[in-house]
Parts: C-alpha cells; sequence; structure tokens
C-alpha cells in the first residue's frame, strides 16, 4: 500500500474505471473529493494514476481489497462493474466492512433496485438514465450525503423525500405554537427549510421562537408519508 493511500480518508472509492467510472472521478476530482480507483485491470489502473487519480489493481468482491482501498476511512464508496450480480455482492460486503459508509450501486435493470437496497446500497442509479449522469456529486456536499443517508434506506413509496408547501389553517394546533414547541423535526421526521407568510418574502431558517399565525406557509422537507401528516394538521384535520 502506497503511503498516499495510507493516509488517504473521507475519501469516495469508486470501483470501475469504464467510461462512467472516468467521468464520475473526474467529477469527484474537480470538486476537491479525495478519489481513490480500484479495478480489477493493471491497464486501466494505470491510466486511472495518469489522470492524476489514487488507484489500485483489486477486485471489489474481495474485502481485503476493499480494505486496501480505505472502505473502513472512506465517505462513500461507488460500484460501477457492469455484472449486477459482481456489484450486489460487493454491495453487501462493503456494508459489512463499513455501517456508516455511502454506498452508490450501479444497476441496469429496474427489477434490481430493491435488492441492491436490501443489500446495504444507500443509492441505485443508471448512468444512462438523466437522473445517475451526475454519479456521486453529493459526496461533495457533505450536508446534503447526511440528509441522504438519513432518508435513503426507505424504499417504501410514502418515504421518497419530497419538499412541500404546508399552510397554517386557522383551526389548526399549530396556531400559537412556535416551531420550537411544535417540534415538527422530531414527532414529524421533518425538517422546516423556510417560513412565509402570504405577500411577505420567504424568510430562511425561520425564527423557532417566532409564533405560528394562520396564513403562514412552511416550506417543508421530509418523507412523503410524514408531509401528508403535517399538511392534514396545518388544515386542522388532526388534533
Amino acid at each position: 500500500m502506497s503511503n498516499d493511500l495510507f493516509s488517504c480518508h473521507d475519501h469516495v472509492v469508486v470501483c470501475g474505471y469504464g467510461v462512467t467510472g472516468q467521468l464520475v472521478a473526474s467529477d469527484l476530482a474537480a470538486e476537491s473529493v479525495p478519489v481513490v480507483v480500484m479495478d480489477r485491470s493493471s491497464e486501466r489502473v494505470g491510466a486511472a494514476k495518469s489522470d492524476g487519480h489514487i488507484s489500485i489493481v483489486g477486485d471489489a468482491l474481495v474485502p481485503e481489497a476493499l480494505q486496501e482501498a480505505g472502505i473502513e476511512r472512506a465517505r462513500g464508496v461507488i460500484f460501477l462493474m457492469p455484472v449486477e450480480s459482481d456489484a450486489l455482492f460487493a454491495t453487501m460486503t462493503a456494508r459489512e466492512l463499513n455501517p456508516d459508509v455511502f454506498i452508490i450501486a450501479r444497476h441496469s435493470s429496474e427489477h434490481a433496485k430493491a435488492k441492491f437496497m436490501r443489500a446495504g446500497a444507500d443509492r441505485v442509479v443508471n448512468p444512462f438514465e438523466e437522473s445517475g449522469k451526475r454519479i456521486g456529486a453529493e459526496f461533495a456536499r457533505p450536508a446534503v450525503l447526511d440528509l441522504m443517508r438519513i432518508f435513503a434506506r426507505d424504499t417504501d413509496a410514502g418515504s421518497e423525500v419530497r419538499v412541500r408547501e404546508i399552510t397554517i389553517e386557522p383551526g389548526s394546533e399549530l396556531v400559537g405554537k412556535s416551531l420550537r414547541d411544535a417540534d415538527v423535526r422530531a414527532r414529524y421526521d421533518t425538517i422546516v427549510i423556510a417560513m412565509r407568510k402570504e405577500g411577505d418574502s420567504t424568510r430562511f431558517n425561520p425564527d423557532p421562537a417566532r409564533p405560528f399565525e394562520a396564513g403562514d406557509v412552511m416550506v417543508c422537507m421530509g418523507r412523503l408519508d410524514s408531509l401528508k401528516q403535517l399538511h392534514d394538521i396545518g388544515r386542522g384535520l388532526i388534533d
């Protein structure tokens, strides 16, 4: 193991240096995210080194190879192997080696998504779809990564994360309570990003001590089922 690799931490391990792996590693490096490339092919590893990345020849199916890549010190790992069964097994192995690492796995068939999530992946992407073109971009934004880690494990339709506006209407139990008193984050697993009143400008990072008034609009981020419950409370449909 090289000194550079030995000292590398809070990095992203990119497993597979094909066309997609090259783009991903380049994107991460451009955002100043440390990258360690691992590939079975010594030729591809040589290309990765020429591109300026710390690189090792290794098989992501082998736990010792992932450990050599610093999986236990890594911020995340991205599996871009062409064979889904290999990526699935590697996902399970990585999750066992580091329960906290953020795992992104490549898929090419729709039915494989649920299997990857059960195996421990936080995100499953198809690089040929629009949403998969910036694989790994969130690693450049630690706050976004933290939010994704909180929300990503649930795969039910009601657990998808969304941003919604919720209006507080007369008769709601929230009227007269402050954001702190209502304890929205703890009770509904929802984050209030901003507040606004009709005809007024939006205020981000709202004052937690300001009492809610009828007509206030909360901009909230959370799971769909939690947002629906909070929406009903805002309308006064739930006591």
